[in-house]
C-alpha cells in the first residue's frame, strides 16, 4: 500500500505518528528569574528605548543551527547574533553589530567567552548577574521580556516604565520582535533550523547520534558546563519530511509559525536561509527561502492556498 507519509521504524516495528503536543515550562524557577530582574534594575544601564527607530533597511538574525556552517558568508545588513552564534561568527572574523541573549541561566555567560569592544549586547533584564559582570566595560542595552511571572510588578516597584518585548520562547523569535521597533524592515534568518542535520527520513525515536558539528555554535563544546535541564530528543514530521529535534526547538518552530504573520502585517519582509525544520516550515508558509525568484514564491503561495482551500472544503 502506498503511503503518503514517511515511515519510521524502531526495533523492526513501524512507529505510529501522533499529533505533537508541547507543554512548555521554564528552565529556571520564577524566584531565580525575579532575582535576576531585580539585580538588573539595581545597576545603571542603557534602556532599549534608546534603540527605537535608530536603524532601517536589512538585518540578519543569526541562530546557531547546523546550516549556519554553510550560510554564514551570505550574511547581509546589520548582524544580530543570538546566543552561541556570537562565538561562531567571531571565530570566523565576523563581528556582529549586536549580540542578543535571552536566557536566565548562568550558562548564558559562556555565550560571550570573548567579549568584543565593537559589539552592543542586548541583554534581557532576566539574564544572570554573572553575564553582566562578564560584560563589564562593554556597551549593554537592557530590554524586558514579556511573559515572566513578575515582570510587570518588579519594574513598577523600581519605578521603571519601559516597554516589554514578546516573541515566544526562544532567543531568535524574541530577536525578530526586537528588530522591528529598532527600525529594520527586511529580515534575513540564518542558522535558524530548529533541528539537527541528520534528521531527514532516518529519524529514530532513540537518542540520535549527534556529532559535535551538528550545531554550528560552540554551545555544545565539551568544556561547557552541563545544562540544568535534561535534553530530550524526538522525531517530528512537517510537510512530508521528518526532522530530529528537541522539545524546545519544536517549540521555537511552533512560535515561528504563529508569530511570523503578525510581523508581516506590520510591514516586515522575512527571508530564511539554510535547511532544517524552520526553513522547511517557512517554505510551506510561502516565505522566501534562500532567495527564490518571485515566480517560484508566487507559485508556492498559490499551491499553499489551493491545498488549504481543498482541506477546508
Amino acid at each position: 500500500m502506498k503511503r503518503d507519509f514517511p515511515v519510521v521504524m524502531a526495533d523492526g516495528a513501524e512507529q505510529p505518528w501522533m499529533p505533537l503536543r508541547l507543554d512548555m515550562s521554564l528552565a529556571n524557577t520564577s524566584e531565580q528569574i525575579d532575582a535576576n530582574i531585580r539585580a538588573s534594575l539595581s545597576r545603571p544601564y542603557v534602556p532599549f528605548t534608546e534603540l527605537i527607530d535608530k536603524h532601517s533597511g536589512t538585518v540578519s538574525i543569526v541562530g546557531s543551527g547546523p546550516s549556519l556552517k554553510d550560510t554564514w558568508r551570505d550574511l547581509r545588513g546589520d548582524v544580530i547574533a543570538c546566543n552561541a552564534a556570537n562565538q561562531f561568527l567571531l571565530e570566523r572574523g565576523v563581528v556582529p553589530k549586536y549580540v542578543m541573549i535571552f536566557d536566565a541561566d548562568i550558562l548564558a555567560e559562556e555565550f560571550v567567552t570573548t567579549p568584543h569592544k565593537d559589539v552592543t549586547y542586548l541583554l534581557a533584564s532576566r539574564c544572570h548577574p554573572k553575564l553582566f559582570e562578564r560584560l563589564a566595560g562593554h556597551r549593554i542595552v537592557v530590554w524586558h521580556a514579556k511573559g515572566d511571572q513578575n515582570i510587570d510588578a518588579i519594574p513598577e516597584k523600581h519605578r521603571v516604565m519601559e516597554p516589554m518585548c514578546g516573541g515566544g520562547s526562544a532567543a531568535v523569535t524574541r530577536t525578530m520582535f526586537l528588530a522591528h521597533p529598532m527600525g529594520y524592515r527586511d529580515m534575513h534568518l540564518f542558522g535558524v533550523d530548529s533541528s539537527y542535520n541528520n534528521a531527514e527520513t532516518k529519524a529514530r525515536y532513540s537518542r540520535p547520534q549527534i556529532e559535535k558539528n551538528d550545531l554550528a555554535g560552540s554551545a555544545q563544546a565539551s568544556h561547557f558546563r552541563k545544562s540544568t535541564t535534561d535534553e530530550k530528543f524526538l522525531a517530528i514530521m512537517c510537510g512530508g519530511r521528518v526532522f530530529h529535534t528537541t522539545p524546545w526547538m519544536a517549540g521555537q518552530a511552533e512560535d515561528f509559525k504563529v508569530l511570523v504573520p503578525s510581523l508581516q502585517r506590520i510591514g516586515m519582509k522575512i527571508s530564511v536561509h539554510g535547511d532544517g525544520l524552520i526553513p522547511h516550515l517557512a517554505r510551506n508558509m510561502g516565505l522566501d527561502v534562500d532567495g527564490q525568484s518571485k515566480m517560484k514564491q508566487l507559485a508556492r503561495q498559490v499551491n499553499l492556498k489551493a491545498r488549504t482551500l481543498w482541506l477546508n472544503l
